[in-house]
């Protein structure tokens, strides 16, 4: 991504001070370089050159490196450059929220960390294990979302349109463990993360990795207020649901059933022997215990003590494979144990429904049916494979298959559908309006994480991605590669506009749920995720909707984010206002045969690209409605294009008030990503927010192709909002792009030129890039365009970088170059490239520089090896 400087110079590149730590980087690709050259001509820079210093930059105590588990005191960060994972300080915009970075209130993480897994034999542990994280489900008192009308259940409550900030976080250390683990025995025992929610508390056990009974305590968060509990009693292992404020948990003998508000235990009554596996249901715990002889164990445990117990005999030979992983789960009709059998009861007086060869999957519908892998074993391999629907009565349905995968939050119209062999199918009769089957995904420990009338986001585990398809015809919408490859269940959360998910790096990422775009992400560092013991990337945290707020959980931390928008919508539908307020029949736009007037407010930038909030107003009284699949909406100044690019409005229509009718204009979010944006905030200002200032801007929309009947909608209230990203770059006809970009380049250099020289004036940097048009590198040559991408992808990923034009700085002997430079700075060169180091790059891609207006070229450039 970055060259050092022009190919003709011959400078050499001297020694550096070695060090054996492995860098960590924690940006999402390097850059790379034409090795070896500078913007210094014939001069080998002199490493032991004497340095002009600046103040030693002083880094808050959060980013200093965590302490390692083998040693008791903290390491500090190194003298003069931030520690590996650390970006450059100091760069949002005033005011915001960028991540990873400190904020008021903000709670610095624990530096324990998780012990190394030693003497572990993993080779028998199923895909589930090996991925680091859990199956859960939420479960609500009444069978519905929270206490917000309308919602489905397990989706987010309060929306989150822009990256949150933590309001609040609690590591395992306070609660006096080294790490949280999965309530269900299967997953905890190999020290997986996992948590069950009833949409108020999050329930966790808190203890030590790979921790036998003894120590290892049930704890509860408060989603609100971080508040936590602590039951102060050993347990193992915790049932999958909360029912009215109830939790069922096992240990040491004995059953507890705790009030997940306080932590306090309702009832404590014995537990059968040798039995760590719990359900509930709100009525009765259940347990099993496997005995020699081959038989199956079933016991209902009321807070009276023990009602019944069934043994079931005589059972058919188990599937091959590992027992580690397993299920278990009750509904008010029946109780389900899957593992190497798949074993279903009746809850209420534990007579044998299903006994069958199966796996470890259960998917659980609304409606308390279950989808159970059920089959015969045969000699060395299981046939008659088959999937075996129970419905809420006990009746079962069996479906000519080997994999079901159950939505995690489905909306009505998807209730009860569920995806069979990559075929879409209704639980009632199999009937799929699919015209072909879905085959390029992992049917093992691939999950739908959402369901609506609109589209169906499926995680396909194989490849680590997540992807849309149209529910009615298996289409493909959108594919994005922001999952992580571990995610074995419903993961990711919604609030009905967005997709938040776990990233591969550690972090959490929102995706539009219209177009696949991302919107904002989170670093691990944000949510307290810390690298392996190796130096590799975090493990994948987990994300949860509880009530309205968005919770994620790592080895040692849970960090809870509160809504940065309005109340969340049913996931496939517009956000609109009742225009009525209530009363009367409602109003509905009809398409206006002109654009509407679109008005600039204020500019931001994030890690999906510039943002830009208009104020939306049509020109025709009945106003207006944008559901075109290739809208151009195109933003120019004085100095050329500003923004432009394509938005699909044709899955998530806009409607668009007029003045008349509305009283006040519709606020629209729109992103433009990478590629399709020129400027940044700070050559831009918010002039739409000042008297007059919106006329510095011309925005031009052409509303291209509508397909079809345009959509009825209502007209919004007044204060309502929408949101879109771009789908692609686009620019209208004639558009001068070159004489943009270069417009550009030299408004942001001399945008950032007074920030320079009042912060990096005689002070040793770390450059990153350096480019002229016509340059041949990295298999390319380089245009204007391509040159101003490069920065604006460097100022989004590093949170900010400041460019200069080398025919203004004097430490640059050639003419004509635009150089990128990270906005730290060190006490000398040493350290620059100790923190080039530190990054990941290498040599060639970032190397020392002394930034000054007084300075030559000589003695200004130091490279390492």
């Amino acid at each position: 991504m970055s060259n050092a400087g022009p190919p003709d110079d011959d400078a050499t590149m001297p020694g550096s001070p070695d060090g054996d730590e492995s860098p960590t980087t924690i940006q999402p690709a390097r850059p790379t370089v034409v090795p070896g050259v500078s913007l210094n001509k014939g001069q080998a820079p002199d490493p032991y050159a004497a340095t002009q210093t600046g103040p030693t930059p002083q880094y808050p105590p959060q980013y200093q490196q965590p302490p390692s588990a083998c040693s008791p005191s903290p390491v500090q960060a190194q003298y003069g450059y931030p520690p590996p994972g650390y970006p450059p300080p100091g760069y949002p915009p005033p005011g915001y929220p960028q991540p990873g970075y400190p904020h008021p209130g903000y709670r610095r993480r624990s530096n324990r960390r998780a012990y190394l897994i030693t003497g572990v034999a993993l080779v028998c542990v199923l895909a589930l294990v090996l991925g680091g994280v859990v199956w859960w489900k939420v479960s609500l008192s009444d069978g519905g979302s929270d206490d917000t009308p309308g919602l489905v259940a397990g989706q987010l409550t309060g929306s989150f349109p822009t990256v949150p900030s933590p309001a609040w976080s609690v590591d395992a250390s306070s609660l006096g463990g080294m790490s949280f683990l999965s309530p269900q025995g299967s997953e905890g025992q190999y020290g997986s993360p996992g948590g069950v929610s009833d949409g108020e508390v999050l329930v966790s056990i808190v203890g030590e990795q790979f921790s036998s009974v003894g120590n290892a305590y049930a704890v509860g968060i408060d989603a609100r207020t971080g508040a936590a509990w602590r039951f102060d009693e050993p347990v193992r292992s915790c049932a999958d649901t909360i029912v009215d404020h109830r939790i069922a948990c096992v240990g040491n003998g004995k059953v507890h059933f705790l009030d997940t508000r306080t932590g306090d235990a309702i009832a404590t009554v014995a537990a059968p022997a040798q039995s760590s596996e719990i359900a509930f249901n709100g009525a009765a715990a259940f347990m099993t215990q496997y005995a020699a002889d081959d038989s199956v164990v079933f016991h209902k445990i009321t807070e009276s003590g023990t009602e019944w117990s069934r043994v079931l005999t005589g059972l058919p030979e188990p599937a091959l494979g590992s027992g580690d992983a397993s299920q278990f789960t009750a509904t008010d009709e029946v109780v389900a144990s899957a593992n190497l059998r798949t074993l279903v009861v009746s809850a209420d007086d534990g007579r044998s429904i299903i006994a069958s060869a199966g796996t470890s999957e259960i998917g659980r519908f609304e409606d308390g049916s279950v989808a159970l892998e059920t089959g015969t074993v045969r000699g060395l391999a299981m046939s008659d494979r088959r999937v075996t629907v129970v419905d809420p009565d006990g009746a079962t349905t069996d479906f000519p298959g080997e994999s079901a995968i159950v939505p995690s939050v489905a909306t009505p119209g998807q209730r009860g559908r569920f995806l069979l062999d990559g075929q879409y199918v209704d639980s009632d009769d199999g009937a799929s309006m699919w015209p072909t089957v879905l085959t390029d995904i992992d049917q093992f420990g691939s999950r739908i994480v959402l369901a609506d009338d609109r589209e169906i986001v499926l995680f396909d585990r194989g490849a680590g991605e997540y992807m849309a398809l149209d529910p009615t015809s298996g289409e493909q919408l959108w594919r994005s590669s922001s999952g992580s490859s571990s995610t074995y269940s419903g993961h990711a959360v919604t609030d009905g506009e967005h997709l938040i998910a776990p990233t591969a790096d550690g972090g959490v990422s929102a995706l539009d749920l219209v177009s696949g775009s991302p919107v904002w992400s989170l670093p691990s560092t944000a949510i307290g995720n810390v690298p392996g013991a190796d130096g590799a990337d975090p493990r994948p945290a987990l994300t949860f909707a509880v009530g309205d707020r968005l919770l994620t959980m790592t080895a040692t931390t849970i960090t809870g984010f509160a809504p940065t928008g309005p109340a969340a919508i049913v996931p496939g539908s517009t956000r609109t206002a009742d225009p009525t307020g209530g009363e009367g029949d409602p109003e509905y736009v009809t398409p206006c045969g002109a654009p509407p007037v679109f008005t600039p407010q204020s500019f931001r930038t994030s890690a999906g690209g510039l943002g830009i909030t208009m104020k939306v107003t049509a020109k025709c009284p009945g106003g207006d409605v944008l559901y075109g699949p290739q809208t151009r909406i195109t933003v120019t100044d004085g100095n050329g294009i500003v923004a432009s690019g394509n938005f699909d409005f044709r899955r998530a229509p806009v409607a668009v008030p007029s003045l008349d009718a509305a009283g006040e204009a519709l606020t629209l979010e729109l992103t433009y990503p990478p590629g399709s944006f020129f400027r940044l905030p700070d050559t831009l200002g918010t002039q739409g927010a000042t008297p007059g200032g919106a006329d510095r801007y011309l925005v031009d929309c052409d509303k291209g192709p509508t397909p079809g009947s345009a959509p009825k909608l209502a007209t919004p209230q007044a204060g309502s909002s929408a949101s879109s990203t771009a789908t692609s770059p686009s620019f209208p006809a004639g558009a001068d792009v070159t004489a943009s970009s270069v417009s550009a380049l030299r408004l942001q250099a001399d945008a950032d030129r007074s920030f320079i020289l009042a912060n990096l004036n005689n002070r040793w940097v770390a450059q990153l890039s350096s480019k002229q048009p016509g340059l041949v590198a990295e298999g390319r040559t380089w245009t204007d365009q391509a040159i101003l991408d490069e920065f604006l992808a460097l100022r989004l990923r590093f949170n900010d970088v400041r460019l200069l034009w080398s025919d203004e700085w004097p430490v640059f002997s050639y003419r004509g170059w635009w150089v990128t430079v990270a906005a730290a700075t060190f006490p000398g060169p040493v350290e620059a490239n100790n923190w080039c180091r530190a990054q990941g790059f290498g040599p060639d891609n970032c190397f020392a520089k002394l930034v000054s207006t007084t300075a030559g070229p000589e003695r200004t450039t130091l490279y390492w090896k």
